[in-house]
């Protein structure tokens, strides 16, 4: 019988702003932010999640911050596995003959690995209900009714119109198509070839381009490159990190090439930049 991993349902709470951070997921997370704002930085911008917005991050690595409002940052989060949504997807569709299919297509949506919308009224309260069910410690220590609560969740969603929010969380209980975007997102600050990727994700070179292709719209050296380049300009502006230390963070491995890649992408060199946003932020 195979194993199937207990879905994990936190309540997060801080106090103060937690700086950008990079966070790997190696499971799709779905959350609402009830207090404060969370921020996901990518591709040089920025989209700031308010209180009361849904958001689903895919698994690979993302570059977040939390903001508080009044001192408090507060948001509830469910991790899920793609078996487990698979497994719930079945139950689903065979208890409430629920279409676990998705024809969306979104141009603005479909080159990101996080989806953040306003929820409907049937959604919000469920995130609102499972935040007061969190002052109960019967229910923080159960797995049961953590594991009901999402199987609500899925099928809220699964219920709903055809939607980015739809689209992504079916396309997460795609096997094969999401190894294949962790494998690449895995590998992001290794020092790998494209041929050696390719063998990864159990493709041929041709095979392996082509998926890219249709999940990043970019070829893959230059997406890797630019993925590279956005955690160097992060590590500049959050960081004290040397220009040397933040080259090698960000795998590349000759300070020279990398100075030269950052301001052909930039136009200025990782030193210029930092002086010049540091100038901005204190003329603020």
């Amino acid at each position: 019988m195979q194993t199937i991993e207990s879905p994990d349902l936190l309540k997060v709470t801080e106090g103060a702003g937690s700086g950008v951070r990079s966070l790997q997921l190696s499971r799709m997370a779905i959350g609402m932010v009830t207090r404060g704002e969370k921020i996901i930085y990518y591709n040089d911008h920025s989209t700031t999640i308010g209180a009361g917005e849904v958001y689903l991050l895919q698994p690979g690595i993302h570059y977040v911050e939390h903001c508080p409002k009044d001192g408090c940052f507060e948001q509830i989060i469910f991790y899920l596995s793609t078996e487990l949504l698979q497994q719930i997807i079945v139950n689903l569709s065979t208890t409430y003959a629920v279409s676990a299919q998705s024809n969306h297509l979104c141009e603005r949506c479909r080159h990101h690995n996080f989806i953040v919308t306003a929820p409907t009224e049937m959604l919000a309260e469920f995130f609102y209900s499972v935040g007061r069910n969190f002052r109960l410690q019967t229910f923080r220590n159960n797995k049961i009714n953590q594991q009901m609560k999402l199987s609500e969740l899925v099928l809220i969603i699964l219920s709903g119109e055809d939607n980015c929010l739809r689209s992504r969380l079916v396309s997460g209980a795609d096997r094969y198509q999401t190894e294949f975007i962790q494998t690449v997102y895995n590998n992001i600050f290794n020092d790998i070839s494209i041929e050696q990727l390719a063998e990864q994700t159990h493709r041929s070179l041709t095979a392996f381009k082509k998926e890219f292709w249709t999940q990043f719209r970019t070829p893959p050296h230059r997406w890797l490159v630019a993925q590279r380049l956005h955690l160097a300009k992060i590590l500049l502006t959050t960081s004290q990190k040397t220009i040397s230390e933040i080259g090698a963070e960000c795998a590349f491995t000759n300070i020279s090439h990398f100075i030269k890649l950052f301001k052909h992408h930039y136009h200025h060199t990782p030193a210029a930049l930092r002086k010049k946003l540091r100038e901005e932020s204190g003329a603020q």
